[in-house]
């Protein structure tokens, strides 16, 4: 159990499944450059880095010239379909009501305004007292920026911080800024990549957050 004052979620695949809307918009953008269509799954293990990263991992090889255009399509698309399939995992909204006299924040490497609109559309916006985009930061996670931001703005002792993600990079940001790290193996890519990122500890439902911060 972890005495915490301050809890930081990462939000796909942490408080949100937004995969297929992701993938969804992903596979419009590589149509309409006429190049190959790719699976949900290999999308899926793409997300996490941010929509330059996502773009340069799903684009072919050789194509990264086209980056900037292929960037511009897939905004076009994913941000008139942000809510179409994405909702909130499971126990999410019970843990957050939960927590509600804790600090609670959001570091995602998605851009602030599409991770407001989601906040606002899913009726969670009002939980966090602090939200960090990956346009707030000059270096996105892994670098733990948005972290530090966070626990300095909430005036939060890092012993008592902890930061709840699904991947290595968030494992990886919560480690440099010295706080407590939990590894969603719910999320988009399971229990192997957090152990192997050494995450203080790993859950399969988020509502396991219940017992292990008090």
């Amino acid at each position: 159990m972890f005495r915490t004052e301050l809890i930081i979620f990462d939000l796909d695949g942490t408080l949100i499944d937004s995969s297929e809307d992701i993938a969804w918009a992903v596979n419009k953008t590589l149509r309409q450059m006429e190049f190959a269509e790719l699976s949900y799954q290999a999308i899926k293990e793409r997300i996490g880095w941010g929509v330059k990263t996502l773009l340069e991992k799903v684009l072919p090889e050789g194509k990264h010239n086209l980056l900037k255009e292929a960037r511009e399509i897939f905004m076009g698309y994913y941000s008139g379909h942000l809510l179409v399939k994405t909702k909130l995992y499971p126990n999410a909204a019970d843990v957050l009501r939960h927590f509600k006299n804790k600090k609670l924040a959001v570091a995602t490497n998605k851009p602030l305004n599409l991770t407001q609109k989601i906040l606002d559309g899913l009726n969670i916006s009002d939980y966090f007292k602090k939200i960090v985009g990956g346009d707030d930061v000059q270096n996105k996670k892994p670098a733990p920026e948005a972290i530090e931001i966070i626990l300095r703005e909430l005036n939060a002792s890092p012993k008592e911080t902890v930061f709840i993600g699904d991947s290595m990079i968030d494992i990886k940001a919560g480690k440099g800024a010295g706080i407590i790290t939990i590894g969603a193996a719910y999320g988009f890519r399971g229990r192997q990549e957090l152990k192997e990122a050494g995450a203080d500890a790993i859950i399969e439902d988020i509502k396991e957050l219940i017992s292990l911060c008090r």
